[in-house]
């Protein structure tokens, strides 16, 4: 009650681990079986490479014009790459598409990672860090695959893997992922009226 945003940039960041839990304990299924890309240690290679340095350039520019400026555009650029995933088929495709998908969500784990440390009351870090884990680990990895699984459980495409039949993961976890990334203005808008009202004051 006393540390609201702390809290509500905890949820910030819940929403976007959320979105990344949706796909990614799919993503090399996905690659193998509905893509049919069997050589994929190159293309995940080069795209985490590649928006991470994306994201690294990016930091100057979030110190410049502030977390909660930047988390915004920077969360749109990552909706835009995970419906480019889904319409991507080719191999340069979907790299491109990754490097825009993972480099806009770097941003916006840099950008909710660095709110919480402003909100952490000081010298309290340490506290606070069973909590951290709450809303970026359990929390995500309870409700994010659970999505991905309600949305490919009827897609009627299975492989078998170790005498167990399976689901092949399909496109649409790239969009229940953006649908689910979108949440995430809901909580940076509150932020930002909080700042606006201490503004005031």
């Amino acid at each position: 009650r006393a540390m609201p945003g702390l809290y509500i940039s905890l949820t910030c960041l819940a929403i976007y681990s959320m979105s990344q839990q949706v796909y990614m304990p799919y993503l090399i299924i996905y690659i193998q079986r509905f893509l049919g890309i069997t050589d994929y240690v190159v293309l995940l290679g080069s795209v985490l490479i590649l928006s991470s340095v994306i994201s690294v350039l990016m930091g100057k520019v979030v110190d410049k014009y502030g977390k909660l400026t930047c988390i915004v555009p920077a969360a749109v650029v990552g909706i835009l790459g995970l419906v480019l995933m889904y319409l991507a088929r080719a191999q340069w495709f979907v790299a491109v598409a990754g490097i825009v998908m993972l480099g806009g969500g770097m941003v916006v784990s840099a950008c909710c990672q660095g709110l919480i440390r402003d909100h952490t009351p000081e010298g309290k870090a340490g506290l606070f860090q069973g909590i951290r884990i709450l809303f970026q680990v359990l929390i995500p990895m309870v409700t994010g695959p659970f999505i991905g699984v309600a949305v490919i459980r009827n897609t009627g495409m299975t492989y078998e893997d170790l005498g167990t039949v399976k689901q092949v993961p399909t496109a649409e976890i790239f969009l229940a992922a953006a649908v689910v990334l979108v949440l995430l203005f809901v909580p940076v808008k509150l932020l930002k009226k909080r700042e606006a009202a201490k503004g005031a004051n």
